[in-house]
């Protein structure tokens, strides 16, 4: 598989600004694009689908996924089979270390396009937010964003819109949406998805964006 590395610009909207309370609520919506129009190549004869969504508000001290890190058996199982037990397993050790403050989900998509969304409350303590949720039908692809920080300054961002790029688990050898399953041994690192999946002539194409939204 390709391989890539670049480092990703952010923006967060620092809007209204006033001193943060302790804790915030915020809305998750993710607004997925992925279809056969927009992502024609090999596209599954069946379609595609999105599983649950599985996300944690957490300290500097836990990272969900990053490039170059290599998957935990949760984030193995949610890539490649969108299911959640031994990740919420993990998340119950990493509270009992004082990491995770929140843990929230979403119901999946059945079909694709579509949008999925959650509601979660985040703490001062915990300002980081993290999520995946996989790519079906697809070796171990999934799309998320990993700690991203909702305070700063003492502030809350009242609104964030980022894009979701595919992610590869480095856990299966399958190189396409219906690949048999293939263990990779040992595993690969977790990197950003370079195949021509998910590529057009400016590059890598997301397969839509999350937009968090501060609520009342």
């Amino acid at each position: 598989m390709l391989r890539l590395t670049f480092a990703i610009l952010v923006t967060l909207l620092w809007l209204a600004p006033a001193q943060a309370a302790e804790t915030a609520r915020y809305r998750l919506e993710l607004h997925i694009t992925w279809s056969q129009a927009n992502h024609p190549h090999e596209w599954p004869e069946n379609g595609g689908h999105m599983s649950g969504l599985i996300g944690v508000t957490h300290n500097s001290r836990y990272i969900m996924f990053g490039d170059g890190r290599t998957a935990t058996s949760g984030l193995k199982l949610v890539a490649e089979n969108g299911r959640a037990t031994i990740m919420r397993a993990e998340f119950v050790e990493a509270q009992r270390r004082e990491r995770l403050g929140t843990i929230f989900s979403a119901n999946g998509l059945k079909v694709v396009p579509g949008v999925m969304s959650a509601e979660f409350d985040i703490s001062g303590s915990h300002p980081f937010v993290s999520f995946v949720t996989m790519l079906a039908p697809s070796p171990d692809w999934f799309t998320g964003l990993s700690s991203l920080r909702l305070s700063q300054g003492g502030q809350w961002a009242t609104s964030v819109r980022l894009p979701l790029w595919v992610w590869d688990a480095g856990t299966d050898n399958g190189v396409t949406f219906l690949s048999r399953n293939q263990e990779t041994q040992p595993a690969e690192s977790t990197r950003l998805l370079a195949t021509p999946h998910f590529l057009d002539e400016n590059g890598l194409k997301s397969i839509g964006y999350a937009l968090l939204t501060k609520l009342d």
